[in-house]
């Protein structure tokens, strides 16, 4: 399934850009956020043009089973390699299931654009979730979209609250 979800923030793009990409951002968004369990900068390596990280996420579990199939608890924990574009204030990202199983299964890629709107700016993630699993994946989708649009709305809330820390 395709997705995009949209957040507005009162601070420029250049203000969230920084914050996303702060070194220190993982330890506060995980102090900050009931739904995040760990979150590690892994490698983050910045150049004139581009900052490309890994992070390692996991979070709290957002389906119990798909079907008769349950879920195991580390089916939550991926790590996102992503490259940001600096001129472009573009992000693009994939997500890869720390677990060889759920790779199979999971598929998740996408971009974040980050566009200024005078003194505000609007940041706009764009992407394709697919889940591998007979006749269930597209509810397992659609239940994973929804989880995940409310988790990333707790995460703006704690970026901007680390924006004016």
């Amino acid at each position: 399934m395709k997705y995009e979800i949209r957040q507005e923030f009162d601070a420029t793009a250049g203000q969230v850009i920084s914050a996303m990409m702060h070194p220190e951002v993982a330890a506060f968004l995980t102090g900050h956020m009931k739904s995040l369990r760990e979150m590690e900068l892994l490698e983050r390596t910045e150049t004139d043009d581009t900052i490309v990280r890994r992070v390692r996420y996991r979070i709290q579990p957002v389906i119990e089973k798909i079907g008769p199939k349950k879920i195991p608890p580390e089916a939550f924990e991926w790590v996102e390699q992503s490259t940001f574009d600096k001129k472009r204030r573009v992000m693009t990202y994939k997500n890869i299931p720390t677990k060889a199983k759920i790779a199979k299964m999971f598929e998740n890629h996408g971009e974040i654009r980050i566009t200024d709107a005078g003194a505000r700016c609007t940041r706009i993630m764009s992407g394709e979730l697919k889940i591998h699993f007979p006749l269930l994946g597209s509810v397992a989708e659609k239940m994973i979209y929804k989880k995940a649009a409310e988790i990333l709305e707790e995460e703006a809330a704690a970026l901007r609250l680390f924006m004016v820390q």
